[in-house]
């Protein structure tokens, strides 16, 4: 759907602001809901670098709630450092998954690799009874307990079941842009992992993942191998589909981590994927999927010049709400030397939603 995916692609783009500003965008502008937003540590780079936020089409009775995580920060070495990390753990049933985001979400510390035993034991504790008796996070009790570390899927999950019984109607939707697509395809995965022979994780009345109506990610990285991949098919895309991910021509972050026989990520479900003059393609993969190819070397640059040249006529094309600020022409111009950077901004896909076709 064209509108949720406008939604959710302003969503994603607004996760990346200061909690004041989030909350006067939501309430004032989009006369929306705010229901919180969330600062969560990561352990391993002990720092608050995971944020989120929820909010609800209305106070009362919503009919949908969207959670949002924050993306890659230009300027934010722990974010790059995380997105070009290309170490995984396997997880029995689910696969390989990128360590970096695991540890975003909380749910481990590769400083200490029995965490990770920790948290396989959690998910099968987990998986047998209704509720979650125990964290899933398999990091340290002084940790757990610490109240100023907020792990990003044990608590956002638990606001969730709150919010879902609050809002009885109310269809889930699960977004972010670039790392925050990475996360939040991550998070979805971790809510349809924690169960058993079918019966999810949450099995109440307010179940998160039998709430879910959809998962739209825009310049998503790799999260998993192909065991993942299947996995999540499975989960997202059968009988219905709803795993939306959306690629905006060269962009160098969908096609990391790398798939190929070394490193081995794969990417899941099919690519919405939008050349340089917005029009969609539905295929199996982006093109030049791990770009390469000396054909993608030059063809990138050849679309970066043509897209910081299309930049300047955007508002006399298309109205002025498509002016670009110097930041995103300055962001153009770095992408004449390294391709696929340019192509990575939201605004490029905010402007797929809306450009693009209806459907």
């Amino acid at each position: 759907s064209k509108a949720v995916a406008d939604v959710c692609a302003m969503a994603s783009k607004v996760a990346y602001e200061n909690p004041k500003f989030i909350e006067f965008v939501v309430n004032q502008n989009w006369k929306m809901h705010l229901l919180g937003t969330y600062n969560c540590w990561n352990e391993f780079q002990k720092n608050n670098s995971t944020q989120a936020f929820i909010f609800a089409d209305r106070e009362t009775d919503a009919g949908a709630i969207v959670l949002a995580f924050r993306g890659t920060e230009a300027f934010n070495a722990y974010d790059w450092c995380t997105d070009l990390d290309f170490s995984w753990y396997e997880l029995p049933q689910l696969g390989r998954v990128h360590l970096g985001f695991l540890e975003a979400l909380g749910l481990g510390d590769r400083n200490r690799m029995q965490s990770f035993q920790r948290l396989k034991q959690n998910i099968y504790e987990n998986s047998r009874t209704p509720l979650p008796q125990t964290p899933t996070s398999g990091l340290p009790d002084f940790v757990l307990s610490d109240e100023t570390k907020l792990l990003a899927y044990d608590h956002i999950s638990a606001e969730l079941v709150t919010i879902l019984r609050n809002h009885r109607n109310a269809k889930l939707y699960i977004t972010g842009h670039s790392l925050g697509g990475a996360l939040a395809t991550l998070f979805t995965a971790m809510l349809f992992y924690n169960r058993e022979e079918n019966r999810v994780f949450y099995n109440t009345e307010d179940d998160v993942a039998r709430r879910l109506a959809a998962l739209y990610t825009f310049g998503q990285p790799r999260v998993g191998d192909k065991s993942f991949a299947s996995f999540m098919d499975t989960s997202l895309n059968k009988p219905t589909m709803r795993y939306f991910r959306v690629v905006y021509n060269n962009d160098m972050v969908a096609r990391v981590p790398f798939d190929n026989s070394l490193f081995g990520f794969k990417h899941f479900g099919n690519c919405c994927y939008f050349t340089y003059n917005y029009t969609l393609q539905i295929l199996p993969d982006e093109p030049f999927p791990n770009f390469f190819s000396p054909v993608y070397m030059v063809l990138s640059r050849l679309y970066a010049l043509f897209e910081l040249v299309q930049s300047f006529f955007m508002s006399y094309r298309y109205g002025g709400e498509f002016s670009e600020t110097r930041l995103s022409t300055v962001a153009r111009i770095a992408g004449l030397l390294v391709p696929g950077i340019a192509g990575h901004s939201l605004v490029n896909y905010i402007n797929c939603v809306r450009l693009g076709p209806d459907h």
